[in-house]
């Protein structure tokens, strides 16, 4: 069961299975073809597929969380209370070294397994460029060191996704290598990735930064 996380902003928290309410927040934002399909996945067709991926992808996974704005009406928004825009995922490697033709700097190859994440994030196309995506991210890779205490936690992302590299960026997450021509069955299409890394030391580092 995930953590409850809070920033300034944003209340990370466990997704609600079985909730309408939630399911139909979820479809919003993820029937946006330029949400899913930069990650890998097709837009969501119905809230009854969002109810379900809430139940079957969501809610068994260890640290995966729903991203909430704390205070919309303060913040302005277009959204309710509790209402989650985006979501946000530490989990084992998955995408860092399965692609066919990828290149690692050597300094980080030890992180390649081991006590090491991989992160995944989205976040409804309305709450672009609020910042609210980097604030997540830190706060989640703030958990991943300093709750679960691993050593390196890695990303990955389109090499064309500019947007989603500078997120990474900002959180002190820098580039180690790329993956070339990574298949994406969900979406059945290939790209080529970049992939970041920030390890414990280099984020000890990242906090005393502002960014």
């Amino acid at each position: 069961m995930s953590e409850i996380i809070e920033t300034s902003r944003l209340l990370l928290r466990q997704w609600k299975t079985g909730n309408r309410a939630e399911a139909a927040s979820l479809f919003r934002y993820a029937s946006d073809p330029r949400i899913g399909l930069p990650c890998g996945w097709p837009p969501h067709q119905d809230i009854e597929e969002s109810m379900g991926v809430i139940r079957d992808v969501f809610s068994p996974t260890e640290h995966n969380w729903a991203i909430t704005i704390r205070d919309a009406a303060a913040e302005d928004t277009d959204t309710g209370a509790d209402e989650p825009i985006g979501c946000i995922e530490l989990k084992p490697l998955r995408h860092i070294d399965d692609g066919p033709d990828y290149t690692i700097d050597e300094r980080y190859a030890r992180h390649v397994g081991g006590n090491a994440l991989e992160l995944g994030y989205w976040i409804g196309r309305p709450f672009w460029g609020k910042g609210y995506m980097p604030e997540a991210l830190r706060a989640v890779l703030g958990y991943a060191f300093g709750t679960l205490h691993v050593d390196a936690v890695w990303g990955a992302h389109y090499t064309d996704n500019t947007q989603s590299g500078r997120v990474m960026d900002k959180c002190g997450m820098q580039v180690t290598g790329e993956s070339k021509h990574n298949h994406f069955p969900l979406i059945d299409e290939y790209h080529d990735e970049t992939l970041r890394i920030i390890t414990a030391g280099e984020w000890q580092t990242e906090r005393g930064t502002i960014r």
